[in-house]
């Protein structure tokens, strides 16, 4: 099978996706913008990227400029060409607002993932043309993908039911899960916005600190929310863009990652946390819960005595980290999303032959 890869931003984790489907021995196409954007504007890691698809036999197209660069626009010619020559047998593409990757992609077999299908509490309104775009990549894919089952309610009315995929936001899993730290800590890492539940988290912290004043609150990250946790020396703050090279060294440092978001539906960051095996305690929102073993590591959104009380609870439990990796082996490896990616191609590509 030929598979066109397709991504303007989540590059990280499409050029993922697209190594699994390599290693599956499927031929690849990964089409890509120029920006640095998504990386805090760090070429190096860029270029990582693009490097490590080459070197595993991913070929590439990129397509250079902004959306409104009247530039490139005269490109689209000869990347619609260059792709028609390497004949795709359908295409993957990642949830974006760029016409011209539409352009560059209609009139093939194809599915797009919806990472987000209910935008973040906070996050600005799309403007008219970034909603037409939307809507045309709604209407015009064979499938579109959400990272959960319980994601699947919230493209009700958007698209038809028959048309909606579950596959999993994959991880890499370890060998064995990263030995619980000397130091007790509770990790908050990514993003830094009201969505989040940081307040929550803060409150939950007190009363923590209450009967185990010795437990760090480690932050690595930026958004508008980062001036709450400031001033206080239990919690240790490292405030900007972490390449994915650091992630392993900080979450070396986790006793438990706490995701107490009031909205959301999936994190890039729990998935990398559990193929580390570091336990999650997660909201019960979007399809947070299914990132862990069992009930025990999820709480209600809002509720910081609950969230306190799920802390810790694992904050010592040297034995949930074995359980952890397994979970994330068995159900959020990327063997595990690749096989179930070449599924779904394979029933698209099955509904395109007319019937005998």
């Amino acid at each position: 099978m030929r598979v066109l890869v397709a991504c303007d931003w989540y590059m990280k984790y499409a050029s993922s996706h697209a190594l699994a489907l390599r290693r599956m021995g499927t031929k690849v196409l990964f089409l890509c913008r120029t920006h640095h954007r998504e990386f805090g504007g760090s070429a190096e890691e860029y270029q990582q990227i693009l490097e490590r698809l080459q070197d595993s036999g991913v070929d590439l197209l990129r397509l250079p400029g902004r959306i409104s660069s009247p530039g490139p626009m005269l490109l689209l010619p000869k990347l619609r060409h260059a792709i028609r020559t390497w004949r795709p047998d359908i295409v993957h593409a990642q949830e974006n607002e760029d016409p011209r990757l539409l352009a560059l992609t209609r009139g093939y077999p194809s599915v797009i993932t919806i990472h987000d299908p209910v935008p973040h509490l906070g996050a600005p309104t799309l403007g008219m043309p970034s909603r037409a775009v939307d809507w045309f990549w709604l209407r015009s894919v064979d499938r579109v993908v959400v990272h959960g089952e319980s994601l699947r309610r919230y493209l009700n009315g958007r698209v038809p039911a028959q048309r909606v995929g579950v596959i999993p936001h994959g991880t890499d899993v370890s060998a064995r899960p990263l030995p619980r730290p000397g130091e007790p800590a509770v990790l908050l890492f990514g993003r830094l916005e009201r969505y989040k539940g940081i307040h929550v988290l803060l409150q939950a912290m007190e009363m923590l600190w209450s009967t185990r004043p010795e437990v760090k609150l480690l932050v690595f990250g930026r958004g508008s929310e980062a001036h709450l946790l400031t001033g206080d020396r239990r919690i240790e703050n490292a405030t900007g863009y972490f390449p994915e090279g650091e992630l392993t060294e900080i979450l070396s440092r986790a006793s438990v990652v706490a995701l107490p978001y009031l909205t959301g539906t999936q994190s890039g960051v729990g998935v990398q946390a559990i193929g580390h095996g570091v336990p999650v305690v997660v909201s019960d929102v979007g399809a947070l819960a299914e990132l862990t073993p069992d009930g025990s590591f999820v709480v209600p959104p809002g509720d910081s005595r609950r969230l306190a009380a799920a802390l810790l609870a694992h904050i010592d439990d040297g034995d949930a980290r074995k359980k952890v990796l397994d979970h994330a082996k068995r159900h959020f490896a990327w063997s595990v999303t690749a096989t179930r990616s070449l599924e779904l191609y394979a029933t698209v590509l099955a509904e395109q032959k007319p019937a005998a």
